[in-house]
């Protein structure tokens, strides 16, 4: 248990014991100056009124009682009635050894672990991944592993496009162009262009239309020819998305897409019809909403040529994820301009029966360019994932190189492939996913401030200093704390599992971004105040060695979920 942790859970002791109806909290945090606490509550203001009592009256009750722990230091009331703590640095001390001895390194396992069905990424077939990917890509794969963390079940679906009009146009695309030989190198590419083509000639011509229009009706019926081409499209795409998930070291249990869920489709808007939840309205199927924010927003769930959309098969995807997986969360990651949609979606969800489940919008900014537009290239067109993290891994290694002529070409591509996809990984999570930031090639590759250079730099800082010891660590009794600068990293280190908590509640990686930032900046300090090797003695030795490793296997363990690897040198 934390130090934060354990006030807390004192402090809900003392709601209850009391007899007190405030629920919420956390009603402990960290003080902003150290100065004067380490941690603060102001629970004496809200509980005044039901005590029936002045706020400071109710937090000298406080200081008294938690006045007489042995693990306190100090208790001091500050202002209108807030209580600030002060542990002492045995307390300290005692909890970074237990902190040492938990292999969850002090994240705590949730009471109840729950199903959580994780929708991310969702490229769409035939079409290459763009630099719009990165984010609803990234973000995924770390939620699932922070709230894998906790101990929840987490399943990962890539509900990938692979259905929908401009099937019929690549189709006759591909067919004009004399059915070129496709790869797994050059199909989405060569793909794109036959769709983009296509597209263009349709455009100009209602009879190329027209064309395009069968050739989706065969498709939609089952012709031979054509079904075998969509499922050669899809296997060739997924191929394409395949290398580059696991450039990004992201990983799926289910692809189901689309096309998956077609055959209720019809079933799905048939029983919203008969339960009253959508209406018919001009041959279309519709779903009003009470709701004030929705009342001016009808779902379409059919349209009045018995068409189904988007919003049909996300509703066909609900009852799937409830009745195979048994769901408790449904998690979706996608970009801000969604929000309406999914809305319209959990609302109309909710009236369907899907009451038991909790579903989240998870979404998010976009990637910005200098001129504080949305990233592209100079034709205006999205930047091609791969040739970004070409990009990050090229301009990594050549940061390498200038560091370190002496490594080899091999050398410096491995350790690159680390550090650029790291640092475009950190820039995407290290500030509040609601916003949108602006992309800088020369901040994110950085080797100071907070990015994923320097992060990976102060492990590597860890394990060198472990290397020069030369022998493995002895065994440890207890910590000896014994200058501020070791104390304010081992208190740090204490607020790991509590941060990764919090940011799997919200679902806000910035959080972990945020501490580990301030946990190498605070080795870095440990490291040139506090001699290690040259320690004064052999025991304080051992322990700022332990301190060493610890703060390693945190900085470590907290990159990972992140989704980012570590290098053991730089």
């Amino acid at each position: 248990m934390s130090l934060h942790t354990h006030l807390e859970s004192a402090i809900q002791d003392w709601i209850k014991t009391n007899g007190l109806a405030i629920s919420g909290g956390p009603w402990v945090k960290a003080c902003q100056d150290e100065r004067f606490g380490h941690f603060q509550t102001n629970i004496a203001m809200v509980a005044g009124k039901g005590l029936k009592k002045n706020p400071r009256e109710v937090a000298q009750q406080l200081a008294d009682l938690f006045g007489k722990r042995e693990n306190l230091a100090k208790v001091e009331i500050a202002g209108p009635g807030f209580v600030n703590f002060t542990f002492t640095a045995e307390a300290v001390a005692a909890s970074l050894l237990a902190l040492r001895d938990d292999p969850h390194l002090g994240v705590a396992q949730a009471p109840t672990a729950k199903k959580v069905v994780i929708d991310f990424s969702a490229p769409n077939v035939a079409k290459e991944m763009h630099v719009g990917h990165i984010r609803s890509t990234v973000l995924g794969e770390t939620l699932a592993r922070l709230l894998a963390a906790q101990g929840h079940r987490v399943i990962r679906d890539n509900h990938i496009g692979d259905w929908g009009t401009q099937f019929g146009k690549i189709i006759l695309g591909y067919k004009q162009a004399g059915k070129p030989a496709l790869t797994v190198d050059n199909a989405i590419g060569e793909m794109e262009r036959l769709y983009k083509d296509a597209h263009k000639a349709c455009e100009a011509d209602p009879a190329l239309m027209e064309a395009a229009r069968l050739e989706l009706v065969k498709l939609q019926n089952g012709d031979e020819e054509n079904v075998a081409l969509w499922k050669k499209f899809r296997e060739l795409s997924q191929a394409a998305f395949d290398q580059i998930y696991e450039r990004l070291d992201t990983h799926f249990d289910h692809t189901l897409a689309e096309s998956f869920y077609n055959p209720w489709l019809n079933e799905v808007v048939e029983e919203l019809l008969a339960k009253g939840i959508a209406k018919e309205d001009k041959g279309a199927a519709v779903v009003y909403f009470d709701e004030p924010e929705l009342k001016d927003h009808p779902f379409l769930v059919r349209k009045s040529d018995g068409a189904a959309l988007y919003s049909t098969t996300d509703l066909a995807t609900i009852r799937y994820r409830e009745q195979e997986f048994a769901a408790d969360t449904l998690v979706y990651v996608t970009d801000g301009r969604q929000q309406l949609h999914f809305k319209q979606l959990f609302a109309t969800a909710r009236r369907w029966g899907y009451d038991r489940q909790d579903f989240e919008h998870v979404w998010f900014g976009a990637i910005m360019g200098a001129d504080n537009k949305p990233l592209k290239t100079r034709d205006g067109t999205p930047i091609k994932l791969r040739n970004l993290l070409d990009e990050a891994e090229s301009r990594a290694a050549k940061i390498l190189r200038e560091k370190r002529s002496e490594i080899s070409e091999q050398q410096a591509a491995l350790m690159a492939k680390v550090i650029g996809i790291g640092a475009l990984k950190y820039a995407d999570q290290a500030q509040n996913r609601n916003l949108d930031y602006v992309f800088d090639w020369d901040r994110m590759l950085a080797f100071d401030g907070n990015t994923a250079p320097y992060l990976l730099n102060a492990y590597v800082r860890t394990r060198s200093i472990l290397r020069k010891a030369g022998s493995p660590l002895a065994p440890l009794a207890k910590f000896e704390l014994q200058e501020p600068t070791e104390q304010d990293l081992a208190r740090k280190l204490l607020a790991f599992g509590d941060i990764v908590q919090v940011a799997a509640q919200e679902y806000r990686p910035h959080h972990v971004c945020g501490y580990l930032f301030e946990t190498a900046a605070l080795f870095h300090r440990f490291f040139e105040h506090c001699p290690v090797l040259k320690a004064e003695s052999e025991s304080l030795k051992n322990s700022r060695l332990h301190i060493c490793q610890l703060a390693g296997d945190v900085l470590k363990r907290g990159l990972y979920l992140l989704g980012i690897q570590t290098l053991e040198e730089m």
